[in-house]
């Protein structure tokens, strides 16, 4: 509770500077002030719950709406790079600072190029454009078509492990970028997984129109904040091959509420840790601020209306906080699907949106019982 504290003071600093000011000048006149001050400080006290529980949660909706993007560690990033072997050279954070700061030197210039060369752009709503990364398949044609789709903070880069694993099964991978995140457009605000959607869909589409791809299987896969993207889109796309949702969120309020409650030891996040009313407040902000109802966003709902013979492969992790095991479960049991075509994994050791990083053997092994199950 002590950052709306904190935050409300903060809002009366711009009046109390002005009230200040208007001493000095009564100093001046040398007008007298005892009412003047008296006047000021229950003025002040009168605006602190005002801003405490209306100008805090519309300036940080307003936050949430509008500045909402990638991290600046890997806002550098410009595509996929493969090396001699045909794999995926996997950057990260690391990586990126090395190379921008001159400490490791950057890859051959026909890297680069094939790397940027990879990048398309595709049409959504809103007049949105989005940057999307086709790395093709290591076999011609690919035993599927997976569309990839990042978590909050994060861009197309976060998915190269995952792409990479995909390959190696005879995938091609498509790693997108969605709307104010990567290279794509920010003219839209953020809607926390509700019009992220229709970045989704209008993906889908453009990869199904692609010489070759009308029939070959599509494969969805969401990491963090990109499964309620994914999982309010699915019900939109036609034909879907099988989908993967790797610490999925069960519905956006619940999310929200535990990733601004975040207490983790020596994390500095926590400094800014919110709890309720302000969560809803803050909630109901964005959503004004953005044209969208994200109290009502429930990615399990959509996912509840699927088909019953999509093979899909949900992962959770033993340490995540921010999409917990027993929120994955419930999840998976409102999932429709035959119990044969529908797989459960609980990763005990890792963390949230770290188990393809952490046990890719594993994740391989149930990858190849996904594509084996594929609709077709």
């Amino acid at each position: 509770m002590s950052f709306p504290l904190l935050a409300a003071a903060a809002f009366l600093l711009p009046t109390l500077g002005l009230a200040v000011l208007a001493g000095l000048a009564l100093l001046a006149l040398r007008r007298p002030q005892r009412r003047f001050w008296r006047v000021v400080l229950w003025a002040h006290l009168a605006l602190f719950p005002v801003h405490l529980f209306a100008t805090f949660p519309l300036a940080l909706g307003w936050v949430g709406a509008h500045l909402v993007g990638t991290r600046p560690q890997e806002r550098a990033y410009d595509g996929p790079r493969l090396g001699p072997d045909g794999r995926i050279a996997v950057q990260t954070w690391a990586s990126l600072a090395a190379e921008v700061a001159g400490k490791a030197p950057k890859p051959a210039a026909d890297v680069l190029a094939a790397a940027q060369a990879r990048a398309r752009t595709i049409p959504s709503t809103d007049d949105v454009t989005l940057r999307a990364f086709r790395v093709e398949a290591p076999v011609e044609p690919p035993k599927a078509v997976v569309l990839l789709v990042h978590g909050l903070f994060r861009s197309a880069m976060e998915l190269e492990p995952i792409a990479q694993l995909f390959r190696d099964e005879g995938c091609e991978c498509w790693l997108l970028d969605l709307r104010n995140f990567g290279g794509s457009s920010r003219n839209a605000p953020f809607t926390a997984g509700l019009r992220e959607s229709d970045d989704v869909v209008a993906a889908a589409r453009f990869v199904r129109s692609q010489p070759g791809r009308e029939r070959t299987p599509l494969v969805v896969f969401g990491v963090s904040m990109g499964t309620a993207a994914v999982a309010l889109a699915l019900p939109r796309i036609d034909g879907v091959a099988g989908f993967v949702l790797d610490a999925p969120i069960d519905d956006v309020p619940s999310a929200a509420r535990r990733m601004l409650a975040l207490d983790r030891e020596g994390d500095a996040r926590t400094s800014l840790r919110t709890t309720e009313p302000w969560v809803s407040l803050v909630l109901r902000a964005l959503g004004m601020w953005a044209g969208v109802d994200v109290m009502t966003a429930c990615p399990s709902d959509a996912l509840a209306t699927l088909p019953h013979d999509i093979p899909c492969l949900i992962v959770g992790a033993g340490r995540d906080d921010r999409a917990p095991w027993p929120t994955v479960q419930r999840l998976f049991a409102r999932l429709p699907m035959h119990a044969d075509d529908k797989q459960l994994w609980h990763a005990p050791d890792a963390w949230h949106g770290r188990v393809f990083l952490e046990q890719p053997d594993g994740y391989r092994e149930r990858l190849r019982w996904l594509l084996g199950r594929l609709r077709r």
